[in-house]
């Protein structure tokens, strides 16, 4: 068997080396990608693409490392495709869930996101060059008058706006909406214990507060996510409330029972089947949060799983992969380089083609495929690997990756 499985894969890395693919090409073949640039004009080299999406409604694109700028650059490239080319005019952020619906507050009223987006959006978008890039054209599309919805998928909230409003501001709509709920010994040890959390403290508070947080978090759900379908705005605070709650079980467990996914997962669907119905959808998130597949335990399932089980094939996952290079490590903020890639990986094999930028369906593959052939990967979390045709629908390969540059 074990022979079997080379023999494979050393005919697939062989089939692949001796591609010779045009911009037309078949969906049996890779295709060579002519730039990452967003300002790249001729966009036939990306219908291979567009016939991978086909009529999907929702799609994500990931990003193994939230540090390469080749990533970024086809990324941004690849959402004007999508908005411009393909009626995508929805757009989903790995940023908190309360923080970007009050920034999507704030862009309606005039402002900028590239300006508001520092202390709210995740860092890594906010911050480095490639990522304004991103937020940029949301807001060129904004000003001439096609405007792309936003949103936050994250549970986990970090964001300046979040620390400062959310409890507040809850309270403020509990007092309208469940009375009984903004007020009291209640209301006090709920808030007491849920501000750390904005703070990014994971120290568990002692367990009567841990008790006393559940039994009134308990009672906000049931208020506001219960309530009949003609409040929207308890749509919104039930997500607000299960996030927070998510934020508290993953944190007050060392991610022993992390919720973090589950919720991000749940928030996506919200967003897109409640607050946008029949709206075109793209995600912009890591890889470890967009990949069908990935599972923590069979109750810890990774968003992208979650999303998948509800969408099945309206879901479509973008994957970008390199043979090579450097990346800025967010946690660091050191430059690193990519470990070297396993010689029978797939990323081997296509970086013996005469093209430095490549995409790639599973229909490119040899047939059959050995069910474990390997896929390099770099994420930086997880430390596991994944398939195209498997964990992800479509791949982009740089053959060389990077560094993001930090602009502000």
């Amino acid at each position: 068997m074990q022979h079997t499985v080379k023999a494979a894969l050393a005919a697939a890395a062989l089939a692949l080396a001796t591609l010779v693919p045009d911009a037309q090409a078949q969906a049996g073949t890779p295709w060579p990608i002519a730039s990452t640039s967003p300002q790249q004009l001729d966009d036939s080299d990306l219908k291979p693409f567009a016939d991978a999406i086909g009529n999907a409604r929702i799609v994500a694109l990931g990003e193994q490392t939230h540090g390469g700028r080749e990533e970024f650059l086809l990324k941004t490239r690849l959402l004007k495709f999508l908005h411009e080319k393909m009626g995508f005019d929805v757009l989903l952020l790995e940023s908190g869930f309360y923080d970007m619906a009050r920034l999507a507050e704030r862009m309606e009223r005039g402002e900028k996101l590239d300006d508001i987006a520092p202390g709210n959006v995740f860092f890594m978008y906010a911050n480095t060059a490639e990522g304004r890039g991103m937020l940029q054209y949301v807001d060129s599309q904004r000003a001439q008058g096609k405007p792309i919805a936003l949103g936050g998928i994250d549970s986990q909230h970090t964001g300046e706006t979040s620390k400062k409003e959310l409890l507040p501001r809850l309270q403020a709509y509990l007092k309208t909406a469940a009375p009984g709920l903004a007020e009291g010994d209640g209301w006090r040890r709920y808030a007491q214990a849920a501000q750390p959390l904005l703070e990014m403290q994971r120290a568990p508070p002692a367990g009567e507060a841990q008790a006393a947080f559940r039994q009134h978090a308990a009672a906000l759900r049931a208020a506001l996510c219960q309530a009949v379908p003609a409040a929207p705005s308890a749509g919104f605070w039930c997500q607000a409330v299960k996030s927070v709650e998510a934020q508290a079980a993953s944190y007050w467990s060392a991610d022993h029972d992390y919720q973090r996914d589950n919720q991000m997962g749940d928030n996506t669907i919200w967003l897109a089947d409640k607050l946008y119905p029949g709206r075109k959808v793209v995600i912009w998130a890591h890889t470890v949060h967009t990949a069908r597949g990935f599972q923590r335990t069979p109750v810890n399932l990774q968003a992208g799983e979650v999303m998948h089980r509800h969408w099945g094939a309206d879901y479509k996952i973008v994957q970008f992969s390199s043979a090579g290079g450097k990346i800025l490590d967010f946690v660091s903020n050191q430059r690193l380089p990519l470990p070297a890639i396993p010689p029978d990986s797939l990323e081997a094999a296509l970086a013996r083609q005469p093209h430095a930028l490549l995409g790639l369906t599973a229909g490119a593959l040899p047939q059959p495929r050995p069910k474990d052939q390997p896929q390099f990967s770099y994420e930086y979390e997880l430390q596991r690997g994944g398939q195209l045709g498997v964990n992800w629908d479509v791949l982009f390969f740089i053959r060389q990756i990077t560094p993001v540059s930090m602009a502000r």
